[in-house]
This record gives C-alpha cells, structure tokens and sequence, in this order.
C-alpha cells in the first residue's frame, strides 16, 4: 500500500562549495521545483507538518526544512512562493540569527549563516510552520533526561516568545533519540516528531508513531539526482507499479 503522507527531508537550497563535506545536503532549486511538480501531478497537497497530521485530506505532502538555514528565506521561500505551498522549519534556537556556524557533532566544517528572529517570524508571517530542533544541535540521546528536556524545554519556549505559537512538532538533530527523549517531548506537549528514518512504501499512516515519522531525504543537482528522486519518490508515493519499483537499492539505474 503506497504511502498517503509524505514528508520530504531538506537542509539547504543552492549548490554545495567545493569545500563542503556533505553535499546531499544541498538540494538545487530545479531538483527542488521536480519533486514539488512529481507530488503535485500524483495529486499530492502540500501543507505544513502540523496541518497534514490534523488534515482528512487523502493524499498529504510536507517540505521540512532543518536548522534554520538563511537560504531556506533566499532561494526555497521565493520557489515555494510561486507554488503557493507553506513548509515546516525546525529551529536550533541557540543559534537562531548567528553567522558562520559550525557544529562540533556534525561532521561537516563548512561554515552557514542561520536565519534571524526578524526572518523566521516573515516565514511564519507567509504561512510557514515554525518548529523546534532543540535548543543546540546535539545527539539528545547522549545526555541524561533532565538535560535533554531543559534543551527541549528551551526551545519550546523561546520559539512561543518570539513567535507567538508554541510549536507542537519537533526534528531529532543528527535523528537520534530514545525512550527518554520521547518522554520529555510528550510532557512537553509536542505531538510529532520526525525522524532521518528513510520513507517506506509500506508505511501506514494511522499505524505510524507520531513522535518518530519517517521521511524521504533528497539532495543533489545532477541528472541521476533527478533519477534518484524520481525513484525514491516513486517508492514512497505509488506513482509506479510495485513491479517496476523493485530494482534493487544499489542498482545503477538508481544511483547514489
């Protein structure tokens, strides 16, 4: 049974420098503007995370952007605008508007600039959820319960102080979590949570954990970018019979 939510996983938009490590996490505008036209031509309708959990609507599609990137307002906000569709962007409030960023955990030295308080409510302002990523971007499951709910907790509130709403959905930075951060976030009100656990096809919406939704993760530029996409894609969503999709994961066709 194909999936009738999907909720894609995105970081940056633009194109990698030759010094950055990770590269997938840059998605280009044109890969970006192809997924958006592959789920809308399948009937898909885009809505923030929060509204397409709480929505009957049969076939539900989700952009969440992570950490809080200044080229989620310069380069997605502009294309998502043309497509008239919101996004959901987890914030790491301790960094919330800080330059030249890095993160010790992350494996990655290339520096970002992260959006300003002034930026993240102009997103809300144009229809954008607005959610937690803790309060430092930290593997959560390395440190004791009390710690992790006061960099929950943290966030929580800074995000409702300086945008009005409280946030009711959450990303695990680096996806890693357990039972104790799961506790801290119900006590905390949070009602989703999404995971780096890749999209399947046979996900079943109502029988999903809310506080650990998979999603499909996609980067790139190049045309087997847009193969990968499509396939992936394919997988998750049924826009192909299920014989055509059962290509083994390291085929060329699909390549990495």
């Amino acid at each position: 049974m194909s999936s009738q939510l999907v909720i894609l996983g995105l970081h940056r938009v633009g194109f990698p420098p030759p010094n950055a490590k990770i590269r997938g996490l840059f998605i280009s505008p044109k890969l970006l503007s192809f997924q958006i036209w592959l789920l809308k031509r399948r009937g898909y309708k885009f809505m923030t995370l929060r509204e397409a959990m709480l929505s009957n609507n049969t076939k539900r599609a989700v952009l969440t952007f992570d950490d809080g990137y200044v080229d989620n307002l310069t380069a997605a906000f502009p294309l998502l605008q043309k497509h008239n569709i919101p996004a959901t962007l987890f914030v790491i409030t301790g960094d919330v508007g800080k330059g030249n960023v890095t993160w010790d955990e992350a494996g990655e030295s290339l520096p970002a600039d992260l959006l300003s308080w002034e930026c993240v409510r102009h997103l809300r302002d144009h229809g954008w959820e607005i959610a937690s990523h803790a309060h430092e971007h930290v593997h959560l499951d390395l440190y004791h319960e009390s710690h992790q709910e006061g960099l929950i907790r943290r966030s929580i509130d800074e995000i409702e102080a300086m945008t009005g709403e409280r946030p009711v959905s959450f990303a695990y930075p680096y996806g890693t979590y357990d039972p104790r951060t799961k506790r801290v976030l119900k006590r905390l009100g949070v009602q989703f949570a999404v995971t780096t656990k890749p999209a399947r096809s046979d996900d079943d919406v109502a029988a999903r954990d809310h506080l650990e939704l998979t999603r499909l993760s996609l980067g790139g530029r190049h045309f087997y970018h847009y193969v990968r996409a499509f396939f992936r894609t394919a997988k998750v969503a049924g826009l192909l019979p299920e014989r055509i999709l059962s290509v083994p994961a390291d085929s060329p066709t699909v390549a990495k």
